[in-house]
């Protein structure tokens, strides 16, 4: 079991699986293809195992909370592939993990929007996507590689993107795994240790001395 305060981690297991357990009381399980969301909020302690594959692989995303949800209350939510809509494109296809895509809908948090898409390319496969001016952009190349404004992004290959209204995606000759990830550019200071990510380095050690004095967890919570 180890602390969070003031994020909510996003993790997508593509294949292997990973169980779950808080002091919410949740024990869960996710495996190929599945997404756990947590929200820390005002503090959470977890542990995540993951037991023996024939592969892992997946990632986990770190997405900070705005200064106003920094001490909301902890959640916890599990996307099943049944909740994960795939809409095919020309040589390709498109998971929507979470947000929105066109006239689809995923999962939606309570704090911040979060488009996250896994886009699987077959060969010579390209795929546009509409983008905000004021919001932040990434890709993650899982599987492959991948070009963007004729630059090639390696596989495993994590990319911050510039603002613009418009990304076009292309591969080559093999196939193309790539995480596309859009939330909210919340434009706040950002104070970091470990597993705790608030706004000042004050908040940093208060969050420090509620774990020193067992009061890290608030009220409202069960173990």
């Amino acid at each position: 079991m180890h602390p969070h305060r003031g994020i909510e981690t996003v993790s997508y297991v593509y294949k292997g699986r990973m169980v779950h357990k808080d002091t919410l009381g949740n024990e869960d399980e996710i495996s190929d293809g599945e997404v756990q969301w947590m929200n820390s909020g005002s503090g959470i302690e977890h542990e995540e195992k993951i037991p023996a594959a024939e592969r892992l692989l997946g990632v986990q995303l770190w997405l900070n909370l705005p200064k106003s949800a920094k001490m909301s209350k902890p959640t916890y939510h599990s996307i099943r592939k049944s909740d994960i809509e795939e809409i095919e494109f020309d040589r390709g296809k498109i998971r929507i993990l979470t947000g929105n895509y066109k006239s689809y809908q995923g999962y939606k948090g309570d704090h911040l929007p979060l488009n996250y898409y896994d886009i699987h390319m077959y060969e010579n496969a390209e795929i546009t996507l509409d983008t905000l001016e004021d919001t932040s952009v990434m890709i993650f190349t899982l599987i492959g590689d991948v070009y963007v404004g004729g630059e090639r992004i390696k596989e495993k290959t994590a990319v911050k993107l510039t603002s613009g209204n418009e990304l076009i995606i292309k591969n080559a000759d093999k196939f193309a795994q790539v995480l596309f990830i859009e939330s909210k550019a919340l434009n706040e200071p950002v104070a970091w240790a470990g597993p705790i990510v608030m706004n000042t380095q004050e908040e940093i050690r208060e969050a420090y001395i509620d774990l020193h004095n067992a009061t890290f967890i608030k009220d409202n919570i069960r173990y």
